[in-house]
């Protein structure tokens, strides 16, 4: 009896930790970028690409962006996990010429600018400071370690891999299923919580690997590239 007496808490203790543990959001800020655009501005967003594992041919992402009428207002968002194995590797110039070549992004004049949202806790490379531009093959690159957040006009949106609020995507999708959209949910929370953003605003995940909208909480999720590849979502 006893022991079942001191096991109880040591259990709820453990289970506290790991949430506390899955769950940065509780204990580390996340670097907020804002960036302006202009109304007319489009914007693509991926997500979950997982270069080192993927074997698809991305190069229908470039393609898609030299399909759209629009002269230099296109900005490219990938949404964190761009790689699978670079989490213990500093972000370089060799990283960033993958993401150009498998993306097939070089000569696209309608391409104002790559944004990097990175994930910050697994897959993608580590970077020293908040951000980190590059200028390579005439593609304008920047890298963001946290969120993103872009405005344009009177609306907001608001990008980020989903690592900061839930660490595991497993645990993150199971969270939607099992627990009525817990996840999303928290994301909501989160950014209203840790940013000031409005109920208007919208906010674009990944790392589930599930894509959708939830249009009662304003949340798009672009789903991953390795399970399925939906055509990029555009604004």
């Amino acid at each position: 009896m006893n022991q079942a007496i001191i096991a109880v808490p040591l259990i709820l203790g453990l289970i506290i930790i790991l949430t506390i543990y899955e769950m940065p959001f509780i204990y580390d800020n996340a670097y907020v970028k804002t960036v302006e655009l202009n109304e007319d501005s489009s914007i693509i967003a991926v997500s979950d690409l997982h270069l080192e594992s993927n074997t698809r041919d991305l190069n229908c992402i470039g393609n898609y962006i030299r399909s759209i009428n629009q002269d230099n207002n296109i900005y490219l968002i990938i949404n964190g996990d761009l790689f699978d194995r670079a989490h213990g590797q500093s972000l370089s110039q060799s990283h960033i010429h993958e993401l150009i070549h498998r993306l097939n992004l070089t000569s696209i004049g309608s391409l104002r600018k790559v944004i990097y949202v990175m994930a910050m806790y697994d897959h993608d490379p580590r970077v020293n400071y908040g951000e980190v531009h590059y200028e390579i093959n005439g593609v304008s690159i920047k890298a963001i370690h946290g969120v993103l957040r872009v405005v344009m006009g009177n609306n907001t949106y608001w990008f980020l891999h989903g690592d900061y609020i839930v660490k595991n995507g497993l645990i993150a999708s199971l969270m939607n299923k099992l627990l009525n959209g817990a996840y999303d949910r928290l994301v909501r929370f989160t950014i209203n919580a840790k940013t000031g953003a409005k109920a208007t605003d919208w906010i674009v995940i990944g790392h589930t690997h599930v894509p959708g909208v939830n249009r009662g909480l304003r949340i798009v999720n672009t789903g991953s590239w390795i399970d399925s590849a939906p055509f990029p979502a555009s604004h």
